[in-house]
């Protein structure tokens, strides 16, 4: 019998009412993976959304506020989690102390890789397509297999190598390569 709780644990996002799991959720209902080793992020992606998460948190103004970490955002189709958010400080204040799903898009929605159980290309156009409608005016996706980026915004989306300059906010730029100092 389906463990019913586990397979609750085990949902990544949920967009028009139907469920999209952790990859290699069946693993873990099996009993070949823990629960913990589909939800945690690589050390790779971590150590990018740390120095993304870092380089920025000293340049952006207050008018801003940076989250990380799987951040729970409402979308017009369900919700989604983030790796990195960039809210206006004066719309997303009040939802820094409730345990609740922000109901408010960022600004600024930066991925690294992706956990979802999910076809890559269908699930990034999805998504992207979500937040953007939703609000959100540009969303950075960091892929670390072809070490590419893409940057989508309404009006264009294009593809950049880690070591060219990627802007983020007003006047704010980051060249991951940079960034990363040859560690990887």
């Amino acid at each position: 019998m389906l463990n019913k709780s586990l397979l609750k644990d085990l949902i990544y996002e949920k967009i028009n009412g139907k469920v999209i799991y952790y990859k290699n959720y069946e693993l873990v209902l099996k009993g070949k993976k823990d629960l913990e080793e589909v939800m945690a992020s690589s050390g790779l992606q971590v150590f990018i959304i740390k120095i993304i998460y870092n380089f920025l948190q000293n340049l952006i103004s207050n008018e801003f506020e940076i989250l990380f970490g799987e951040i729970g955002v409402r979308t017009i189709n369900g919700w989604r989690s983030l790796d990195i958010g960039i809210f206006e400080t004066n719309k997303v204040k009040n939802y820094l102390t409730i345990n609740k799903i922000i109901d408010i898009p960022p600004k600024v929605a930066i991925e690294v890789d992706t956990k979802a159980e999910s076809n890559l290309i269908d699930y990034v156009f999805e998504k992207t397509l979500d937040l953007l409608k939703t609000g959100t005016e540009k969303i950075i996706w960091i892929f670390t297999k072809p070490k590419l980026i893409l940057i989508a915004q309404k009006e264009s989306w294009i593809i950049k190598n880690w070591n060219e300059d990627i802007d983020v906010i007003e006047n704010i730029s980051f060249n991951l390569e940079k960034l990363l100092g040859g560690k990887i």
